[in-house]
Order: structure tokens, then sequence, then C-alpha cells
């Protein structure tokens, strides 16, 4: 390619072509002759993973020479290309004759091809002869041990290549014809290895193979040349696809075997579309007459070569007659639609789930990275498919992340309560593991289960005093219309707390209504007899915990209420309102109400051990609140599949839907500057079109500020007035040209402060138009105050319309809310905030009121009788009535009401005919005529002005309009109901997080919530599903099943920034197998989303800024920066700004681990204590110091020599850090300076993902101090930009002597040497500490 006249992209392209290209001859080379030889098995296993890997990054995009994003990825066309067209090749002619007559576009690209290629022969790529491999491999049976493993290897391999092919909308297309030309599906399903029990991985991706080709919801468009589907069938479309296909098969039997297949020619549609009952008749023809049909189906033809249906039932050791069989099943049956299997689905885990290595693999990498094999798992990509797929693939990993979190949480419990056999009244010490290594042990007559531990989070379940159950079935509702599970299945759970302490009992108390619980049955005779103390692997990894331990089984349970022995119910949430507060329970036993899951139930009454499971549980396990949301956010996205008000096709726009899901072909469709969003602007109420002009407010602070904020433009100002207060301006950009015109403030509040940057002020254009906006904020760009803004902008352009701001934590989302609340210029009562993080909100504002709802319910009502008491005032001003008259006697202060009529026959009256006599010389002194002067004693001794009327009317006016909003408060009368008012009616801006997004959406929907405007901020730490749920948190007045284009969703900005810490997943096999890290913001950037990056950071020096700085596009630093003093002055005591400084082994030890990937390095803790105590000691203030680490283990061992250095007798008692945290939990704050310890001094770690150094290292204002192995750190390639900056200082501590917090030495100005003091281990650093604390003493002394 011509260099010169060729983008990067392409170029790119071209050598990753040649690359591919020559991976593939050279396998095809070395797997000529030895087809099953380990070495070509191993030497296909890595091509299947280069490939796999390379599929999954088909979105890479490079950018081009005008800075713009591509619209395909730089490697997209060599990988589409190689499973593309040529594979229908390998079709059979019949086929493929009969596919390209039904589709016009396939048969015009396949024609293309062939003339492209000529005479050539035909070229079909690489699939078929894989496929052919792993048909080859899978019906092979004389492997020995060693190659049966590699081949279990390649197959679990290829059939993970096949379901991602399947999975791209790029590829799916002629994949699927191919797959589904050759039946291959069926192939495996009738093979021995699939009907055997050995390979477990197998039949599981086998079943998501069959699923996903037949995937509802999907069609097979070739109409579009990129190869995505941009089209989704409906359900009904897709019905009418099935009931197609047994119409044709209906006529050909009619046709030619009407007395033979009398039964299926005549029945309905139904019936031939169930596959039992096609079975059953398709027993009764013969086997000609069943090759036949499928002969002329298309589906079989033993007339082309390698097609042989007798060959290929003799490899696969079934009949002919049985593949056959399959084949047209398969094609001519239907199946559930995703909403109803998910409907069937049960929710919680069970113990078949939550120890199934492959669906809930290890969490840890170490362990994980040991699996050779794959995953039967669901994978996150940047396209999608369908809707469908989208939240099917989300509901699988969202379900299985928890059980990961479950599994845990249960082992945890069982561990610590110690289940032991217990017989002839006592325990044996040689029973506790079950026996010997050879044996277990079996029940006996008096032989059971006793418990010799306890656990805070599990309790043992015992019968009562009545000899009731522990744990009881009272009542199976009947199936609802439709199902084939109970609707409703009521439990009873007696809970004995008389062994508890009070603390304990008091938790177990704090259960409310909708908690779940888990039920666990442990039989101790079923305790195998491995439990060595000194096991590498955890017990939370450990798939042989079940029968080490005895667990038999697992339950999930819903809380319905809970009741102490009074019979009061202690779930109620009313009795926290009533006087006195919370009563007192009675009593040590509580009675739990509880729901089990109907689904599961139905399961297990139809099982091989009935219900009979019910009766063995013996364990209760709780979970922390925050962690136990689970079950409502699956049920949330089980909502969005199914039809009416929960479907997400009434909720989400139709120029958002393709974007959100990669199936669009522009990417950029969404941007508030494309011609679609511009139409829609033109076309809907309450939008402003980018051309017209948009209300700014106060984003600048002046005339310079706004002519600076559009660099290369003309802007022209009008002003309205001279007045010297400060301007809003309304601005009209046009191309190059930028009309503005500015008019007074509308408020008495000080307005925006900051001096947004160019890039700020494009991102907030972009909030305020429709569409969707994407602003990526590195470090220290003012993310929070941007949006901010925008929220503040839509508030005062849109009074009609409703804001909801979202974030992935409490914590981000009360500082968000608060700086909100201090501008000044928000009216409170218009505020909302939603969730448990509700009651940690504190705001800056005068308000004294909470902003919960019912916390601004109180507020309301306060201020309602602030309100009427004016009108009481004006009334007796008017003399209208007297301080005595209040009350139901008609008085205007009684109610909003009665102060309504008031205001019609007495004020409104007073006003009018007040303005007609002003309109007659308004220059005049209109004190003597002013109605109300008396009500306003301040204007008595001064002249009166029509402005200082006009003023003065508009504050009696605004009391009425006030209460006004307050009458339908007044009216409802129960708390429910007004808070469901302020919520659906008042309020304009509502605040929430993600995950309480997900679990009131169903509420939300069902009262009629609807919002216009979505501010994610965070959206890059937050999953993807939780991103996409708060965008579905209203009904449409669209039809099920089709996009609403009448959505009340207007605008879309997700703030968040791609390159520090994703979503966080615990277990990290779904992080790097499914790519469930992955969250909605980086995606679309991935998928080239147009975005606004911030170019500007305040936050950091400029040398510590340019840390992390390389990772962004043209990232700067604000002026204040080099201007503020804090920024000049040089760090007190230290010799430079930032230092990467090496600490060897301590005491001959680095990295440790005390327990399983607890990771410790005592060293560095020690390191990092001595130095924190020296700048407590030199007079730096100790909240403005933080300590961070990349571990949990190191963190608690932080903690603890911290305890013990500054403890109660010494000389620093009671003196603490600002935090003590890992980098991942200190994500989104920052302090003036950061101690960094990096423990490990084998291998980087999980540093060595930049996002995670890149969060490390931009938590610091004013100096970051990194302890870590040097050598280590310095000679990982990934790190190298970051490291080699941190290198160039000394590796050594340098301190500077006799200098005093704060310090007058500038940061550029050079130490004196004989100042300068190297500090070389830490036990050095400690008698430093050590010296200077007894001089801190004698001082004090």
């Amino acid at each position: 390619v011509d260099e010169q006249d060729s983008t990067p992209s392409m170029q790119r392209t071209v050598a990753f072509a040649l690359l591919l290209k020559g991976l593939l001859n050279y396998q095809d080379l070395h797997c000529r002759q030895e087809t099953h030889s380990l070495v070509n098995i191993s030497i296909h296993n890595e091509v299947l993973r280069f490939l796999i890997a390379s599929y999954s990054s088909m979105e890479l995009r490079c950018k081009s020479r005008d800075n713009s994003s591509q619209h395909r990825g730089i490697i997209e066309g060599p990988l589409v290309d190689l499973v593309g067209v040529r594979l229908w090749n390998a079709i059979p002619k019949r086929k493929r004759f009969l596919e390209m007559k039904r589709d016009g576009m396939l048969k015009k690209r396949y024609g293309l091809y062939e003339a492209k290629r000529g005479d050539k022969d035909a070229n079909v790529g690489y699939l078929p002869g894989l496929v052919d491999q792993l048909f080859s491999i899978v019906t092979k049976d004389d492997l020995d041990e060693e190659e049966q493993k590699a081949a279990q290897g390649f197959i679990s391999k290829c059939l993970e290549l096949l379901l991602d092919l399947l999975s791209y909308p790029q590829t799916r297309t002629h994949v699927g014809s191919y797959i589904s030309s050759h039946n291959l599906t069926v192939k495996l399903v009738c093979s021995k290895l699939y009907r055997g029990q050995s390979f477990v991985l197998f039949r599981q991706q086998v079943n998501m193979l069959l699923d996903s080709e037949r995937m509802e919801g999907v069609g097979s468009s070739t109409s579009n040349s990129s190869g995505v589907d941009s089209t989704q069938m409906s359900n009904d479309a897709t019905n009418r696809l099935i009931y197609q296909r047994a119409h044709t098969l209906q006529k050909l039997l009619h046709r030619h075997y009407a007395e033979e297949a009398s039964d299926v020619v005549f029945a309905g549609v139904g019936r031939v579309t169930d596959a039992t009952w096609l079975r059953e008749k398709i027993g009764l023809w013969s086997e000609n007459t069943l090759y036949d049909v499928c002969y002329r189906l298309r589906l079989v033809d033993d007339n082309d070569i390698g097609f042989s249906t007798t060959a290929t039932a003799e490899r696969l050791g079934c009949t002919r007659r049985e593949l056959l069989t399959s084949i047209i099943i398969y094609h001519q049956s239907s199946r559930q639609s995703d909403a109803a299997v998910l409907a069937a689905a049960p929710i919680f885990p069970t113990e078949e789930l939550l120890w199934d290595p492959h669906s809930v693999p290890p969490g840890n990498f170490s362990l994980a990275s040991n699996v050779t094999q794959s995953l039967s798992l669901p994978k996150l990509n940047a396209r999608f498919l369908s809707a469908g797929d989208y939240l099917l693939r989300n509901f699988h990993l969202f379900r299985l992340e928890c059980a990961y979190d479950i599994r845990g949480d249960i082992v945890d419990v069982i561990k610590r309560m110690r289940p032991a056999l217990k017989q002839d009244g006592y325990t044996d010490p040689n029973d506790y593991y079950g026996g010997s290594q050879e044996e277990t042990v079996h029940q006996d007559d008096f032989s059971r289960t006793e418990f010799q531990g306890w656990a805070r989070m599990g309790l043992q379940l015992k019968s009562n005093k009545e000899d009731k159950q522990g744990f009881r079935i009272i009542r199976v509702d009947p199936p609802r219309l439709g199902q084939r599970f109970p609707s409703n299945v009521i439990a009873e759970l007696v809970l004995d707390l008389y062994h508890c302490a009070t603390s304990l009992v008091s938790e177990w108390d704090e259960l409310r209504e909708f908690d779940n619980l888990f039920l666990v049955a442990v039989d101790a005779t079923k305790m195998s007899a491995s439990q060595s103390e000194d096991r590498k692997i955890p017990d939370e990894e450990d798939f042989s915990f079940p029968a080490r331990f005895g667990v038999q089984a697992v339950r999930g349970v819903t809380v319905l209420e809970v009741r102490d022995e009074a019979g009061v119910v202690l779930s109620d949430p009313a009795l926290a309102y009533e006087e006195g507060g919370k009563p007192q329970p009675k009593g040590r036993r509580r009675f739990l109400r509880v729901a089990l899951d109907p689904a599961q139930y139905a399961a297990d009454a139809t099982g091989s051990c009935g219900t009979d499971v019910y009766d063995t549980f013996n364990i209760v396990v709780r979970r922390h609140g925050k962690e136990n949301n689970f079950k409502a956010v699956l049920e949330t996205i089980r909502g969005l599949m199914r039809g009416g008000a929960h479907s997400m096709y009434r909720s989400l726009p139709s120029w958002l839907m393709p974007v959100l899901l990669g199936y669009g072909s522009d990417p950029s469709a969404a941007s508030f500057l494309s011609p679609q969003m511009k139409s829609f602007a033109s076309k809907t109420a309450g939008v402003t079109s980018p051309n017209a002009a948009l209300d700014f407010g106060d984003t600048f602070l002046d005339d310079q500020h706004l002519r600076g904020s559009f660099p290369g433009c003309n802007v022209i100002i009008g002003h309205q007035d001279g007045s010297s207060t400060r301007n809003y301006y309304r601005v009209k950009v046009t191309d190059d040209r930028v009309e503005a015109s500015s008019y007074k403030s509308p408020t008495m509040s000080s307005g925006n402060p900051i001096r947004f940057t160019p890039v700020q002020v494009q991102a907030i254009r972009s909030g305020l138009c429709p569409g969707l906006t994407t602003i990526v904020g590195p470090p220290g760009t003012g993310k929070t105050d941007v949006a901010c803004q925008i929220i503040a902008n839509l508030y005062h352009s849109y009074p009609t319309q409703k804001t909801v701001i979202v974030t992935h934590s409490n914590a981000a989302l009360n500082d968000l809310f608060d700086k909100v609340m201090a501008r000044g210029d928000v009216d409170e009562r218009y505020m909302l905030r939603l969730g448990a993080g509700e009651r940690n909100l504190n705001t800056t504002s005068s308000s004294s009121h909470d902003f919960t709802k019912a916390g601004r319910v109180a507020h309301i009502m306060s201020r309602r009788n602030d309100l009427l008491e004016k009108v009481q005032q004006l009334s007796e001003s008017l003399n209208l009535s007297s301080a005595a008259e209040r009350g139901a006697d008609g008085s205007p202060s009684y109610t909003c009401e009665t102060a309504e009529y008031f205001f019609f026959h007495h004020v409104k009256k007073g006003i009018d005919q007040f303005e007609a006599e002003m309109k007659k010389d308004p220059s005049a002194n209109l004190k003597g005529s002013f109605p109300f002067l008396n009500y306003f004693p301040e204007l008595q001794a001064e002249a009166m002005t029509s402005d200082d009327a006009t003023t003065k009317i508009k504050e009696i006016k605004a009391i009425f309009d006030e209460l006004a909003e307050f009458r339908p408060i007044e009216l409802l009368r129960s708390q429910r109901q007004r808070t469901d008012f302020l919520l659906t009616k008042q309020a304009r801006i509502v605040a929430m997080t993600c995950t309480h997004a997900a679990i009131a959406r169903a509420r939300l929907v069902e009262l009629g919530f609807h919002y216009d405007n979505v501010i994610v901020e965070e959206a890059g730490q937050m999953l993807d599903i939780e991103t996409f749920v708060p965008l579905l948190i209203q009904g449409g007045e669209s039809d099920d099943n089709s996009v609403s284009s009448n959505s009340r969703l207007k605008r879309v900005c997700l703030i968040g920034d791609h390159n520090q810490l994703p979503p966080v997943v615990k277990n990290i096999s779904f992080s790097k197998f499914s790519q469930y890290d992955q969250s909605l913001f980086a995606r679309l950037i991935k998928l080239g989303v147009p975005s606004i990056e911030l170019n500007k950071q305040g936050r950091a020096r400029a040398d510590i800024a340019r840390l992390y700085s390389w990772r962004y596009d043209d990232l700067g630093d604000l002026d204040h920066v080099t201007e503020k003093e804090e920024f000049k002055k040089a760090n007190t005591g230290l010799a430079h700004t930032f230092q990467l400084i090496n600490v060897d082994d301590f005491e001959g030890r680095g990295e440790s681990t005390p327990t399983a990937y607890f990771y410790q390095n005592v060293g560095e803790a020690e390191y990092s204590v001595a130095l924190f105590q020296y700048l407590v000691l030199i007079g730096y203030p100790a909240e403005k110091i933080s300590i961070l680490t990349t571990y949990n283990g190191q963190k608690e061992l932080i903690i603890d020599i911290l305890s013990q250095r500054c403890g109660a007798g010494t000389p620093l008692a009671g003196i603490k850090p600002g935090a003590i945290s890992t980098v991942d939990q200190y994500q989104g704050q920052q302090n003036n300076f950061i101690i960094l310890s990096l423990v490990r001094t084998k291998n980087v770690g999980h540093l060595r993902d930049i996002r995670r150094l890149v969060v490390a290292v931009s938590r610091a204002r004013l100096g970051l101090y990194v302890l870590c192995r040097r050598d280590l750190f310095c000679h990982c390639h990934e790190l190298r930009r970051t490291m080699d900056q941190l290198a160039a200082k000394p590796k050594k501590l340098q301190l500077v002597k006799g200098e005093h917090f704060p310090t007058e030495r500038m940061a550029d100005e050079k130490v004196d040497e004989q100042k300068l003091h190297e500090i070389n281990d830490v036990t050095e650093l400690g008698e430093l500490v050590h010296s200077m604390q007894q001089d801190y003493l004698s001082n004090q002394q």
C-alpha cells in the first residue's frame, strides 16, 4: 500500500490480512499428514486462540488524519472475509440455489465474488476445513488418554469459535447458513460424545450452539453491505417464519405422501411445530419416506460428495433413521421464546449451578488461567444481534456472577459453623471429617448432623417447642393461565435466636420485606474424608467442597414478613414512623413468611427427589443488603424481555436503540449534529435544534469567556441592556459563526463560578441538544462540574421537563447532588433523591431538610404552613380577617384551597385594579394606591416606583403559585400517595444509583413515571446492563413489539473514562472470557460513537499529570496548575514532588500470602506508615495524606501497623491519614499527598492492567510517593511509559532536613546538597521517625 495515499487504518488492515494468511498457511502446511497427532492438535488450538482473540477485537479502531474514528475496525475486513460469501461454495448446491433464489442481494454478492474469483478453484475458506476436523475428532474413538485430553481442548475451542461467529452480526449471516446447511448441530447432538456423560463441557457448548443458531428475533438479511444485520425480526415475524415452514412441510406431504402422513397434513400448525408430537408421527413413516421428505426440503442430499447420511450416521454411532428424524425435527419444530425461557428459569442458584466449574468457574486469575479449555459462558460483544440477544446474555452473566458471590458467602458460613457427625449422644473426634481417607461415614439409626461453631451470617434451623419444623411449606397456589408452575409457593421459617448475642439478634431483626435468604441442607453422614488443612485452593474455589462438607441442597427464598412471638410484624416499614420509634421485639424466636421460587419448586417436584428436599434444610444464610439486590435486578431484566408496560420497546426512542446495541450502520447517528437528530429536533416539542439558539444560562462568566470558548469562530454578542450585573447568554452556532445575546440573570444566586474550557463548553452544548452525548473525562478535568452545569441549564431552559441523574456509587451521586444544590439557583422542592444512600446526603445549601421522599413531603408540608401563614398576614393587612380568625371557619389560611379562593376573590382583584391605574401614569408615586402597602412595612417610608410595585406583586403571586403546587399533596392523605405524587408530578430532578434504578423499574413504570433527560456519571464504572436499565425506567405509548418513535426520552448524556478502571467483576473468569467487565460507555467508544474528550486537567501538578497524560489525546493543564501558590511551592521536607522508591526484602521477606491470594508486603507496609509519620511530624495535615495499595491484604496490614504506631500511648495517638484504601476503591477520589504501595516482588500482578496504573498515579494533587520493587515494575512493558518517568528520580527516598510545613521553597528550586538526607531502607526511616517522636515529646513537655 502506498503510505502517502493510504491511511494508518488501511496500512494496518493490509498488514493484518498478510499475517492472517501466513498463519493459516503455516497451519495447513504442518497439519496435512498426521490428522490427530498431538502436535497438530496443539497447532490448531493456538490458531483457534488467535482467531477467537482477533474476532473479539474486530471493533478495534485507529484515528484518521482528521482525528475522527473510522467506522470499521482495522482488522474487521480480513476477519469477516475469512468467513464471508466464500462459504457458500461449501454449501450443498441445491440448498445454495434455493437460498439465492429467495435473497436477491445474496445472489448479487455471490455473483460479484464469483466474477472476481474467475476460473480459479473454489476457495471455501478456513471454516469448512475446521468443521471437518471437528467432526472427525468428535467421532474418533481410538484416542489414548493424552490424545483425548488434547482433543477435548480442541473441541471446546472450536465450538467457542463457532459460538463467537454466530454472535457477531458481521459474521453470523454466512456462518449460520453454512452450519445449518450441514446440520452440524444436529450431528453433534446425535454423537456418542454428546450422549455420554464424560465430557460435560461439550454438552453445554452444543446446547449453547443449538440456542444460538435458532435464536429468535434475528433475521438473516444480507442487504447490509457491511455484513451487519440492521433489521430485527419481531416475535410475530419469527413465528410466521416457523409457521411458513410448517405449511411447506404439510403441502409437500399432501402432494407426495397424503396417505402415509395424513395426520401431519391435516394437523394444526401448532401441532406440526411441536417437537414431541412430530417425532411421534414421523416414527410411523418409512425410512425411505423420511429421507425423501428431507431431500425435497433440501435438508440432506446423499448425491453430494461428503453429505451421505448413511456414512454420517455410522460415524456418529446412531441409525440413519435417528439422524434423519433429528434433522427434520430440528428444522421444523418451534422453540419457546426467550421471554418464556427466562420466565420459567429459576432466579436463585442451586447447588448444581453453584459448584459447576464450567458455568461458575474459579474467580482467581491464577486458577482460571490454568484452565486451557473454554467455558460454557455467553460473551458480551461490542455489537449484538438484537435486543433479546443483549438482554439474554446479560441476564445469564449477571446471574452467574451473583452465584459466584453467593457461593463464597455460603461456603464461609458452612466453614464457620463446622458441621460434624454426632452418634449415640456424643461426637467422635475421629468422625469430624467423616472417617478415614478411603471411606465415607454412612448413616446409622443414631447419627445426625450437629454444628460445633457459629457464623454471624448463618443460623441453624431447629424445631420449635411445638415440634413444628424449622421450615415448612404452607401454601402452593395453582399456576396462572398459560404457565406450568405454581403462581406462588409460600413457606414459614422459624428462627431460634435464644443462643445469640444481643447484637446478633438485632442484625437478624433488620430483615426486611423482599430480602433474600438461602436455605442449605448439610448432611454430615455424606461428608467425604479429604479435608486436609493445607489445601492450596481456597474453599470458595474448590468444587469438591459440597462433597467434603456434605452439602446436599441450596435453595433461595424471599422474605415477605417477619413476626415476633407476639405476632407483631417487624418488617413493616411504617413502624419506624410511629411515635416512640420502632417497638422492641418480643421473645427470641422469629417467624418468617417467605416465598420460594415457583419455577424451582416445580422442577424439584418433578425431579427424582421430589419435594422431600425441603425437609432437609438445617442452615439459613443471610447476606448484606447491598449484595442482596440481585433478584430484583434479574427480575427487571426478565421483565424487559416481556411485552406490555415492561417492554423495552416502549421506552427507548428509535434513534437510540440501534446505536446502543451496535447493529446500526452509522455509530454517529445519535450525535447531536447528525442529520437524524436535526430531523428529530425539528419534529419534537421541547427540543431545540443544535442550529438554533441554545440557552447556556450562566455557563459563561463574561463576554471574554464567551469569545474564548469558540476558538476560530466569529463571535457576535448583542446586549439587551447595559446592566452591570452578570449576564446570561443564548448562543447560536452556525459553522464558524457564533451569535450570542445576553439577558439579565433571572435569579439572585451568584451563578456558575467556573471558567469552562472550549471543550467543556462543547460538551455542555452537546448535553443541551437532543441525542446521545458521550463525554470522556480524564482525571481532574471537571467531569462533575460539566454534568452539574448541564443539569442546571436543562432545569432552567426546559421548565416542563424532568431530568434523571444516575451514578454507580452513592458517594458520587451525593457529590453531584450536593454540587447542584450548592449553586443556589435550583429550587430544592423540585429535587428528589431515591435509594438507600439518600440518608448520607449532606448538602451545603441552607436547607435543613433531607431529600428522601419522606423528607421532601415533610418539607413541603412545613413550607405549606409557612406560606399559609403569609396568606393569613396578607388577609389581616387587607382587613379581611383578624388574627383570631383561623381554622375551619373559612379563614384564607386554612388550606391551599381556601388560599386559592382568597387570591381570586380579593388579591387578584386588587392587583388588576392597581395595574390599570399604574398604566395611566407609570412615573407617578404609586404608594397611595398600592393595595398591599400594609403587608410590606418597608415600603411605607419610601416612594414607590412602578418597578418596586411590580416586584412586590410578583412576590405575592409567587406565594399563591407555590401553594397551588402543594394542593394535591394536601388532598392526598397517605404517605405513599404523597411520595408517589411527588416523584411522578412535582420533582424535576430525580437522582438515584444504577442499582436502585434496576430494582425500582417495575414500580416506576407502574406509577407512570416519565422523564426527558438522563445524565449518567461514572458510566465507565458501570456494567453494560447497569447503564442500559436506567434508560428504560419509563413506559411508552407504542405497540409492544415496535420501536417507539414517540418515546419521551430526548437526551442521554454518558460521562466517564474508559481509560480508568472498568466495572468491578469479582470473578475474573467472567472478565477475561466473557468481557463482562465491559461498560456500555467503553463499548460505545469502541464502536466509534462520537465522543468529547475533556483536555485540561486542574487536579495535579504538571509533572505528576504527565505520568498518565500520555494515555489521552492532548491532555494539558489549566492555568491555575502553574499559577496557584500550592502548585508552585515544593513539598515540605521532600526533595521531589514524586518518587519511585525501591523497597528491598524486609527481614528476608518480600511479598507473602498468609492466606490464598491475600497479598502482603511487610517492608512496604512499614515504609508507608513510617513515611506518613514523618510527614505528620513535620507539620503536614494528616487528612491531606492518603495511603493506597493495590491489594486488600496490604491494606489490612497497613491498618494494623498504623494502629500500633499511632495507637493509644504513642506520640501520634489518634492520628489517621485521610484514607487507607485500595486503588480500586479509591477511584473517583483524590488527596494532596499519596503514598502508594505496589506490594508484589515476584511478578507485576494485576497492576499490569494499565487502567489500574492510571487510577493509581492520578489520585495525587501535590505529591506521589510509590513504594515497590523497582526493577520488577520498571521492566514491565505495559507500564514503561509511566515507570520511565518515575525512574528518572533517585531510587532512594530523599528528604530535606530542617523544613517544617508549609515551606517557602519553590518546587523548581534546587535543594542544597547539605540539606539532603537519603534514606537507605525502612529501618533507617523508622529510626529517624523514632528520634523525631522523642523530640516531639520533649517539646511538648
